[in-house]
């Protein structure tokens, strides 16, 4: 049997770099083997496995050694809420610094240059620009107002959050101190301007892009700015942390994500959180992803149009 077809061996990942395979041991001839597909010169594929973009970055990472992931990719890496839209691995934003030689060029990947004095740091195996640093760079996107305060929030989660749950000691990824400093070192960059207007819009504590995103629009829409997941003490003596909350006239928005429908004992906490509001005289507002549709966002806006109003005096 010729050596090209005999199974690869088992230490080679599902995504590598040539060089590095080669520099481990593989011998040559197992680059032309079958199941392996070429993403882009010196980068090779398992498609018979299911590589995942770290993988990717890493073999990318071992050809652009002096590189650093950045913009979109960055952003991805670090866990930033992004649209859907957004496909931060194709291609993969790949910067150096002016004294590291020229943008990187090769298939896949978009190339830019970086300050000597941007923030680097590695996380998942791979180096990226620092959290504050990589939101300036989404300023200069295309990205929408509201996606792009959802991804400054997503960085100043609190530590004790859901996310922070599932990534201890990640979280808050920075500060509206960190990334202020980061806009004052990137006077001329694309998008700077945005980015001083946007940063006043940020706020710790959201939970979810949905929450920061309804929280922009039903400023948008002329209602004063809710409070994001204060802690509320209800006669019971329970303590509860609502999404969007104006407690002085006692009205909250709670969004609803499939994770509340599809988990049976989350929907039962949910009800029972909100009868016990409605209990001590809250009008709780549930939504769902339905609110950002046409229709939906503007039956939500006279739903919360009509709850204000029942608090007006004399109503």
């Amino acid at each position: 049997m010729p050596p090209q077809k005999r199974p690869l061996p088992g230490h080679v990942p599902s995504v590598f770099s040539t060089q590095q395979v080669l520099a481990e041991g593989l011998e040559v001839q197992y680059l032309r083997h079958p199941d392996l597909a070429v993403i882009s010169r010196g980068i090779r594929h398992q498609s018979s496995t299911h590589g995942d973009d770290l993988e990717h970055l890493a073999a990318l990472q071992a050809i652009h050694q002096l590189g650093v992931f950045s913009h979109e990719t960055a952003a991805a890496v670090w866990g930033m809420w992004l649209p859907s839209w957004i496909r931060p691995f194709d291609p993969v934003h790949v910067s150096k610094t002016r004294k590291a030689g020229p943008r990187p060029r090769r298939k896949q990947v978009k190339g830019h240059l970086l300050p000597t004095d941007a923030v680097i740091q590695r996380v998942r195996g791979v180096r990226v620009t620092g959290p504050a640093w990589t939101w300036v760079q989404l300023a200069g996107t295309n990205m929408s107002l509201e996606w792009l305060v959802a991804a400054g929030d997503s960085i100043l989660q609190s530590s004790d959050g859901p996310t922070a749950g599932r990534e201890p000691g990640m979280h808050p990824l920075s500060s509206v101190e960190n990334l202020k400093e980061a806009i004052g070192q990137r006077t001329k960059m694309k998008g700077i301007k945005r980015a001083r207007e946007v940063v006043e819009l940020l706020r710790e504590g959201s939970d979810s892009p949905q929450e920061s995103r309804l929280r922009i629009r039903v400023v948008d829409a002329g209602f004063s700015e809710p409070v994001v997941n204060p802690e509320i003490i209800l006669s019971s003596g329970e303590r509860i942390t609502p999404d969007l909350v104006w407690e002085d006239v006692k009205i909250c928005v709670q969004y609803e994500g499939d994770h509340h429908r599809s988990d049976a004992e989350q929907w039962d906490r949910d009800i029972q959180r909100d009868r016990r509001m409605q209990f001590d005289g809250w009008i709780v507002l549930r939504v769902t992803k339905q609110v950002f549709s046409h229709d939906g966002w503007s039956a939500f806006v006279r739903d919360l149009r009509q709850s204000f109003s029942s608090r007006s005096p004399g109503a």
